[in-house]
């Protein structure tokens, strides 16, 4: 296992790191000691870039992601960004650290009291001691008045950003020492990605969707497309194959060994946003809050892969660029912000639904006040907004075919978006149809309450600062994107009408993760310099509980993760049968019974190395939400099928299909299964049995039989 996962990480390191690197020392403004920032820039560029150029052979040329097109686009990437690295030389070196925002006045004694009411009863919720929703909502509105004292007390103010750094201790600090704090953060999130796979998974580690993504990088390998399998942006499935390439892994056997890593891109992410706005210690505070959302851990312990690195990376790297370029607005900062920020369309949909939705917000709240304002920075915005949204189109046209798009979503009835808009069909399918999270599921699992209140009072906190009016137009800008981020995604998480509430509500907490760094270094802060007793004791009482609440939420977390995960579907059994089908694989398609989601069936595509056929309860398939392209037919005669083992029709079926193997479940650890098993056993006659165990039967009839 050592050996295979030496080989995961050095490709990539190959694909998804090496080729960035120079492009971030071109493109990025800073000093030597932003090591962790480029690093997770050269990330970001290598996912955005790497991937982008090689759906230009892919997609031209109709062919697979082979050896050679991981190699050449992983090193046009990285020579070209070499090459221009030489020529043009790195972006303005930082001789002091940069902000964009600054440190708020100390909190006073009276919205110190209120969070110490408030805290102290969270610590009691979290305890059980204290009933839960109320106590919540209580705990909230103790925070929020709290918040509110902050703007209405008059305190002392620090000077503005640019003046100096955003903290005392920022320059004071020798670098090892900082790099040390966020290793150990980035060790914390390692622990929670491979505690439980190593505890209890191996060798089936966690996680249903890994199949459906074992599927579609199969397809990515051998064809370039996953079209008939789902409407996918290629981004994701690209870069893994050229992985699978580089080590010689299949996809399921690359998954356990690196999906693990992927909770580090949430850390980084963070640590570079917040480090951007107020610096160093803000973004270790805001690394540290991904361990305890509850939403990052959703997406790793489904295997919801694409989701993480687009909404909870990319995205979040996007928004970085965006405010460095509000503070210094140069051609370097605009192409930073428009390819990392453009690259989120090659890997979720969802997450460029959010990304659309907030740039169109900046585009027109923001734009034109800048352009009357500073009209070269005006103008850098503009057009970078500009850049991103037509490589955004570009890279949307083909995967979610946009004419068709648009015209489904008017309702247009054209010959050339009349039948032809798969995605538009499937938009229209998901609006309504998935109720949201109840507020204490939301705040209390997929955000966790203490991000939620330390959220909270960093909006109130940064709110309050902007009311009053003493900040500049950098810092009032990413201020505003910050909160807008916020308010658009708690909005969308309410109502169905989003399409994607509950996937709303995951990304929550990252915004706040960032806001609440703010709000537990403003309490920190408020340590310093106090010289009444009992000012020091509430300053000194706050801080224990806010460091109590966190250390107690992050205990919990780390004890989830290295539990057993409920997400597992998995058996040695069910694995033989997957092994039987890989071996036997010679052609023609397989049909798999339906057992309460498209899983089971996902799950022996992808160990069989097939892509088709998909099945679907009929419940699926009366309330459509996310049903393959092919439409509901093939499904529909999957169902009929294992309803009617017999007869016409299911011989006209299993002939159109190219069916060679019928795959019938007869156990399932996570869920119950029917007895579609018993009607094939039931005649010998029309179907021999080729494999069977306590889990599952496989059964071919004699016109594929004889093809053995």
């Amino acid at each position: 296992m050592l050996i295979e996962l030496m080989r995961a990480l050095l490709a990539a390191t190959v694909v998804a790191l090496l080729p960035g690197w120079f492009w971030s020392r071109v493109l990025l403004s800073g000093g030597s000691s932003y090591f962790y920032e480029r690093l997770t820039y050269s990330i970001a560029l290598s996912m955005a870039l790497v991937p982008a150029l090689a759906l230009i052979p892919t997609r031209l040329l109709g062919m697979g992601v082979s050896l050679s097109v991981s190699l050449v686009c992983a090193g046009v990437v990285f020579f070209s960004g070499l090459g221009v690295y030489v020529v043009v030389g790195s972006a303005k070196e930082a001789t002091t650290e940069e902000v964009v925002g600054r440190a708020p006045k100390k909190l006073s004694t009276l919205t110190l009291g209120l969070l110490t009411v408030g805290f102290g009863m969270g610590l009691g919720v979290l305890a059980g001691v204290v009933p839960g929703v109320p106590a919540e909502i209580l705990v909230a509105l103790l925070v929020l008045l709290g918040g509110i004292s902050y703007s209405l007390v008059p305190g002392r103010s620090t000077p503005q950003a640019g003046e100096r750094s955003a903290e005392p201790w920022g320059s004071t600090i020798a670098p090892a020492v900082r790099y040390a704090a966020l290793s150990a953060v980035l060790v914390v999130a390692l622990l929670r990605g491979y505690l439980g796979p190593i505890l209890h998974d191996w060798p089936y580690p966690r996680g249903v969707d890994r199949y459906e993504h074992a599927v579609m990088t199969s397809m990515t390998l051998s064809e370039g497309t996953t079209e008939s399998f789902m409407l996918y942006p290629p981004g994701f499935h690209t870069i893994t194959a050229m992985i699978c390439r580089l080590s010689s892994l299949e996809p399921l056997e690359l998954f356990p060994l690196l999906a693990p890593l992927l909770l580090l891109l949430p850390a980084l992410a963070l640590y570079v946003l917040a480090h951007r706005v107020w610096g160093w210690p803000y973004g270790v505070a805001a690394a540290f809050f991904s361990v305890l959302l509850g939403g990052t851990y959703y997406y790793y312990n489904d295997a919801m892969y694409p989701n993480l690195v687009a909404a909870q990376f990319l995205m979040v790297i996007a928004i970085s660029a965006l405010i460095s370029l509000y503070a210094r607005p140069s051609i370097r900062s605009g192409l930073l912000f428009a390819l990392v920020g453009s690259s989120v369309v090659l890997y979720h949909q969802v997450a460029s639904l959010y990304l659309a939705a907030l740039l169109g917000l900046v585009g027109v709240l923001f734009v034109p006040y800048v352009l009357l304002r500073d009209r070269s920075r005006g103008v850098v915005l503009l057009w970078s907004l500009m850049l991103l949204g037509a490589l955004s189109v570009i890279y949307a046209w083909d995967t979610y075919d946009l004419p068709g798009v648009v015209g489904g979503l008017v309702g247009a009835s054209s010959s050339s978006t009349s039948g032809s808009s798969e995605t538009g069909a499937a938009v229209g399918m998901a609006i309504g149809t998935q109720p949201p999270y109840s507020l204490d599921a939301l705040a209390g699992i997929m955000v966790s309450q203490p991000v939620a209140w330390l959220g909270l009072l960093g909006v109130v906190l940064i709110a309050g600062e902007l009311l009053r009016g003493r900040v500049r137009v950098p810092q009032s800008l990413a201020y505003l994107t910050l909160i807008f981020w916020v308010v658009l995604l708690f909005v969308g998480s309410r109502t169905p009408l989003s399409g994607f509430p509950q996937r709303f509500g995951r990304d929550l907490g990252i915004p706040l993760a960032v806001f609440g760094a703010f709000g537990l270094l403003a309490i920190v802060r408020s340590l310093g310099e106090r010289k009444q007793v009992a000012a020091v004791f509430v300053a000194s009482l706050t801080v224990l509980l806010a460091a109590t609440l966190v250390g107690v939420r992050t205990v919990s977390s780390l004890q989830t993760a290295s539990a057993p995960s409920n997400q597992l579907t998995m058996t040695p059994q069910i694995a033989a049968a997957g092994q039987w089908l890989k071996v036997h694989n010679h052609g023609g398609n397989i049909m798999v019974s339906p057992h309460a989601n498209q899983v089971p069936s996902r799950m022996m595509l992808a160990m069989g190395h097939y892509s088709a056929l998909q099945s679907f309860e009929v419940w699926q398939i009366e309330r459509p939400r996310d049903l393959p392209p092919t439409g509901e037919r093939p499904l529909r005669d999957v169902i009929w099928t294992m309803n009617h083992p017999e007869g016409e029709r299911t011989q006209q079926i299993l002939k159109d299909y190219e069916i060679r193997y019928i795959v019938l479940y007869k156990e399932m650890p996570d869920r119950p299964t029917q007895d579609y098993w018993k009607g094939f056993e039931a005649h010998p006659e029309h179907y021999q049995r080729v494999f069977e165990n306590e889990d599952v039967l496989i059964v071919t009839w004699p016109e594929t039989a004889s093809a053995d």
